[in-house]
């Protein structure tokens, strides 16, 4: 990855840089795995492979290439966390986000 300015950020600043985006452009909820159980999870899909790479260093996870659906549509990312550490990764984004996200975080206890 070309080094740039968001390698000198603070912890903090990365968190609200990556919050930013996942806000924008990330989901997050509780889905099946196709066996009948239910995990919380959280990705993001893009074209911006490189700020995929930021997610995936800075709270784990993987980067994986998507297969393209339409051959009029461009090569995406998805970057995906599931169960426990997607719980973490959102608790340390959710504070930056907009209200909706907040009340819909609110539904996913981690009881679930």
């Amino acid at each position: 990855m070309q080094k740039n300015s968001y390698e000198n950020l603070s912890k903090t600043n990365k968190i609200l840089f990556l919050a930013g985006i996942f806000d924008g452009e990330g989901s997050f909820g509780v889905w099946g795995k196709g066996n009948g159980r239910k995990t919380f999870q959280c990705g993001i899909e893009m074209r911006d492979k490189d700020i995929l790479d930021r997610f995936s260093l800075f709270f784990g996870g993987n980067v994986m290439k998507v297969r393209i659906r339409n051959v009029k549509w461009k090569q995406t990312w998805r970057w995906r966390l599931s169960g426990v550490r997607a719980y973490d990764c959102i608790d340390m984004m959710i504070e930056y986000m907009c209200k909706r996200r907040q009340e819909k975080y609110k539904l996913c206890s981690r009881g679930q």
